[in-house]
């Protein structure tokens, strides 16, 4: 059975990144997940929207981390590459800044350009790929039930 992890995606408090770094993604004190931003590279509108979607896919399941064992290593539904992209205003349904997509072995954000800087877009992916790399992260998917259930 999975367990729940909480998301919350925020501003940096001065001091608390990396001289060179506008983001990170550490453990928070709560126990759940903070993914932390510098501010003036994104707007609080696309942080809140990561948030809350963010939360219904760790909630649900849709995500999932798996030990790392050898047939876990090559599941089926293992995600090898994660990131952000930016895109026109238009791409978006109104009222949207923020669109989830899943591909084989990988996922995408896109993100309404003016909600995120393009220097973000790039530590976002490579943050991202590198921690689903170096862990097993699994997407759920539909078809067989025993793809789909976490071990």
């Amino acid at each position: 059975m999975y367990k729940v992890i909480d998301v919350l995606f925020r501003f940096a408090e001065p001091g608390e990144l990396p001289t060179g770094r506008i983001a990170d993604i550490r453990p928070g004190p709560d126990g759940g997940i903070h993914v932390i931003i510098e501010p003036g590279h994104a707007s609080q509108q696309i942080l809140d929207d990561f948030t809350a979607q963010q939360a219904s896919r760790m909630a649900t399941g849709q995500w999932y981390r798996l030990p790392d064992t050898p047939e876990n290593r090559v599941h089926p539904r293992r995600i090898l590459q994660a990131g952000w992209q930016l895109a026109p205003a238009d791409t978006f349904p109104a009222g949207s800044l923020l669109l989830s997509i899943e591909r084989p072995s990988g996922h995408v954000w896109l993100i309404c350009e003016g909600h995120a800087s393009p220097r973000l877009e790039a530590e976002m992916t490579w943050i991202l790929t590198k921690m689903v790399r170096n862990e097993i992260w699994i997407t759920r998917g539909t078809g067989d039930a025993d793809l789909d259930e976490p071990s």
